[in-house]
C-alpha cells in the first residue's frame, strides 16, 4: 500500500507544477514556448473572444480590427499589437487585452464620449479630449452644444483637434454647466482672431482668447456683487483684463 500511495502522490505533483510553469510563460508573451514547444500548442487554439466596455462601437467592428488569421494559437498572439489596432478606432480611447486560458481572449475598451458639435463648414461630433469622432448631420444631434468656427476647414474621423482657438471653444462649452448664468448658452462662435461670442436669449457675451474660464468667473463675481442676473443686460464684454463691460436693458424693454 505504501508504494502505491507514494506513486499517486508523485503523479499528482507534476500536473500542478506544469500549470505553475505555464502561467508565467503565458504572462510573458509565450516567447519561450514558441522557441521550445514542450506543450501541445494545438490545445491553446484561439476560439473565444469577449469584448467589454463598448457602447458606441459594435463588437463586430472591434473584432474586425484584430486581423487574426485562423487557426491562431492563444500563446502566440501579440496582445500589445492587437490592442494598438483597436485603439486606432476614433471612438476608442484605450484598449487592453488579456488571455483567458486555454482558448480565450478578453478585450476591454474605454470609449470616448461625445460632448459637443464642431461646425467648420461640415458638422463633426467632438469628444471631451478634443478628437473628431465622426461627421454627422446636425439635426441628428441637435441636443449637444456647438462650437462654430467663422472659417472653413475639413477634418477626418480620429483626428485630434489641435487648433487652440477651437480647443478653447470646447473648453468653454464644457464649462458652461458650471456657470449658472450661462447654462442656456448652446453655441460658442470662434472668431479668426481667437475671440469668442456666446449668445443666449438675445444677449451677447464676448470673451477674449486668453484665460477664458477666469473671464467667466469674473462675470459671475460682478453679477453677484450687483445682485443682478445676466437677463438684466443685453451685452457683456470680458475681453479686457480686469474689466467687465455691461450694457443694461433699456428701460421698459
Amino acid at each position: 500500500m505504501r508504494p502505491g500511495r507514494k506513486k499517486e502522490t508523485k503523479g499528482g505533483v507534476w500536473p500542478i507544477a506544469g500549470i505553475i510553469l505555464i502561467v508565467p510563460l503565458v504572462a510573458g508573451g509565450g516567447w519561450w514556448l514558441q522557441q521550445q514547444p514542450l506543450l501541445d500548442l494545438s490545445y491553446f487554439r484561439l476560439s473565444e473572444i469577449q469584448v467589454r466596455g463598448n457602447t458606441h462601437v459594435a463588437t463586430e467592428e472591434i473584432l474586425s480590427r484584430l486581423g487574426i488569421e485562423a487557426p491562431a494559437n492563444l500563446l502566440q498572439v501579440r496582445l500589445g499589437e492587437l490592442a494598438d489596432r483597436i485603439a486606432m478606432h476614433p471612438w476608442i480611447r484605450s484598449a487592453s487585452i488579456r488571455r483567458q486560458l486555454p482558448v480565450g481572449l478578453i478585450i476591454t475598451v474605454e470609449e470616448r464620449q461625445p460632448v459637443g458639435l464642431l461646425v467648420t463648414g461640415k458638422t463633426y461630433l467632438l469628444s471631451g479630449d478634443a478628437v473628431i469622432l465622426e461627421e454627422v448631420k446636425r439635426s441628428r444631434t441637435s441636443d449637444l452644444p456647438t462650437v462654430r468656427a467663422t472659417w472653413r476647414v475639413a477634418y477626418s474621423a480620429g483626428e485630434p483637434l489641435e487648433d487652440r482657438r477651437l480647443v478653447g471653444g470646447l473648453e468653454i462649452v464644457r464649462s458652461l454647466q458650471d456657470a449658472p448664468q450661462l447654462r442656456k448658452v448652446r453655441e460658442v462662435t470662434v472668431e479668426v482672431d481667437g475671440n469668442y461670442i456666446l449668445k443666449t436669449e438675445g444677449r451677447v457675451v464676448r470673451l477674449g482668447p486668453a484665460e477664458t474660464l477666469s473671464q467667466l468667473d469674473r462675470l459671475d463675481v460682478v453679477l453677484r456683487h450687483r445682485g443682478q442676473g445676466l437677463e438684466s443686460f443685453t451685452y457683456v464684454d470680458l475681453r479686457f483684463p480686469g474689466r467687465v463691460i455691461l450694457k443694461p436693458l433699456k428701460k421698459g424693454g
